[in-house]
């Protein structure tokens, strides 16, 4: 069975009614998974047992679990930059069939929760406590410590609090240093190459703002840096002491994992981010033991290639029942739109229509309810939605959690189900025709075991729909042009440059001509 065959199934399956649907004998069994912890239940999803089936059959014909077994082995998966893609290997360098690298990711792991350690005595930044620290990078190197930095809220160490500066808006490093005391601040610069633009100059910025109060020696003992290439982190003038190296292989949007993650391991210890670790090294142990039908990644990316290839639809909202979750989505959007967002396959010919990944967007819930959730409603266009939730007895304890998670269950059903308008004008207005997606995820509270979890399983279910889609989810050509355009502008080099482009940079104050 083939992707493009369940284009039938999809066309069978299009106007079935969901109640039916979700009826069907065995069907719970089937679309209900449970692994470290989480739940992942799908039987919202427009699918009976045999589109079901007929998907398993695709994720065998994709060769899944080799796929699984390449990424966790440190097989070369990245072809294009011929790389291994050693996210899972930073929190399992035991999988590894290279000793010399996983010695060296086991090492880096030490040296990071070693440094993390130091800051456990209240002199440890140069006399002074630790109180701010300021993580100054862009993309992976923001989007996936700021996100779990938000998440493990009640992990934090006392009294020390972390701020993110991604962009290069002047006042993206001036609100993160409002208040700081240079003294109790240490900046972290993460840059994989440390050679990206909007880093390397808020890393400056941040540099001259210790230095004109601490001065030379004072602000060198207040930074840091992770970063794939050491040498330019020394050069930059952070002390090598300071300077944490990881792989090549790690891609920024994976590279929580790894020392890019170091703000994260600063904020709520060592101990703490090791759970974090642990509880992915539980997914990663279920994805990798787990046969395909009980295997939750398996799962999560047929029903997201389900809804892409067959069905589509293009986008999917995620909704995270949970204020810690808040960036959740954005992270998401990083994650599966960066490794899924190609137009070829590994071998450089054209996709099939629909067969990349969708559009990721979404937001806190109940707050999207008051906002997006009358278009996922009424509008014209079906987006499935993934509803995030915490079943935790002390969470809902509280009624307001209660209420929350009423409002999930709610609207899960209003979705499905819909409502009759009514007879006249006014009943066309009310009618709410439902039939439309939905998955949940739930959560055993919020930890950072958890947490992790969490995080693998999106990660392994890119790997899936990456091998039904067959593209290369490890690289992202498609960022580099802009960056290169934008170097090209700065320096006066504008042969490159349509009109409407040098006309554009003359009224924005570029000076191009």
């Amino acid at each position: 069975m083939t992707l493009a065959a369940l284009a039938a199934h999809a066309d069978r399956l299009a106007r079935a009614d969901m109640r039916a649907l979700i009826a069907e004998p065995g069907r719970d069994e089937a679309l209900v998974l449970e692994a470290a912890g989480l739940v992942f239940d799908a039987r919202r999803q427009r699918l009976d047992l045999e589109a079901w089936s007929a998907l398993h059959g695709a994720a065998a014909a994709a060769r899944v679990p080799d796929a699984f077994a390449a990424l966790m082995g440190g097989a070369v998966v990245n072809a294009t930059e011929g790389r291994p893609a050693l996210h899972g290997a930073c929190r399992n360098p035991q999988r590894l069939g290279d000793a010399a690298l996983a010695r060296r990711l086991s090492e880096a792991r030490a040296r990071t929760a070693a440094f993390a350690d130091t800051f456990d005595a209240p002199g440890a930044l140069d006399g002074h406590p630790l109180r701010r620290i300021v993580n100054i990078g862009i993309g992976g190197s923001d989007l996936g410590p700021r996100f779990v930095y938000d998440a493990l809220k009640a992990w934090r160490r006392e009294g020390v609090e972390a701020r993110f500066v991604s962009n290069l808006d002047p006042a993206d490093l001036d609100d993160a240093l409002e208040g700081a005391q240079a003294e109790t601040t240490l900046i972290v610069v993460v840059s994989k190459s440390f050679t990206t633009q909007e880093t390397l100059m808020n890393g400056q910025a941040a540099r001259d703002w210790l230095a004109a109060r601490l001065g030379e020696a004072g602000a060198n003992a207040r930074l840091c840096a992770a970063t794939a290439a050491p040498d330019k982190a020394a050069a930059f003038g952070v002390d090598a002491a300071r300077i944490f190296p990881f792989e090549e292989g790690v891609g920024g949007r994976y590279s929580l994992w790894s020392p890019a993650g170091i703000s994260i391991e600063l904020a709520v210890g060592a101990r703490h981010y090791s759970r974090l670790l642990h509880g992915a090294r539980v997914m990663d142990d279920h994805v990798m033991a787990a046969p395909p039908h009980a295997n939750m990644a398996i799962a999560k990316g047929l029903v997201d290639a389900w809804n892409r290839a067959a069905r589509r639809l293009p986008s999917r909202c995620v909704a995270a029942y949970s204020s810690r979750l808040e960036r959740l989505p954005a992270y998401l959007q990083q994650l599966e739109m960066e490794s899924l967002g190609k137009s070829v396959t590994h071998d450089g010919k054209a996709l099939a229509a629909g067969h990349s990944g969708a559009l990721v967007w979404g937001g806190r819930g109940s707050d999207l309810q008051h906002s997006v959730f009358q278009w996922l409603h009424q509008g014209q266009n079906e987006a499935p939605v993934d509803f995030i939730a915490l079943k935790d007895p002390v969470f809902m304890e509280d009624p307001r959690a209660r209420a929350l998670n009423a409002n999930l269950a709610a609207q899960g059903a209003a979705l499905t189900t819909g409502r009759a308008g009514g007879e006249g004008a006014l009943g066309a207005h009310l009618a709410i025709a439902g039939g439309r997606a939905s998955s949940t995820i739930l959560l055993p509270g919020l930890s950072p075991e958890s947490l992790g979890a969490l995080v693998a399983l999106h990660e392994h279910k890119v790997v899936v729909e990456a091998a039904l889609y067959g593209l290369n989810p490890f690289d992202q050509w498609g960022v580099e042009l802009g960056k290169a355009l934008a170097r090209d502008l700065l320096s006066g080099d504008t042969g490159g440059f349509d009109p409407v482009a040098l006309d554009l940079a003359r009224l924005l104050g570029l000076d191009a001509s």
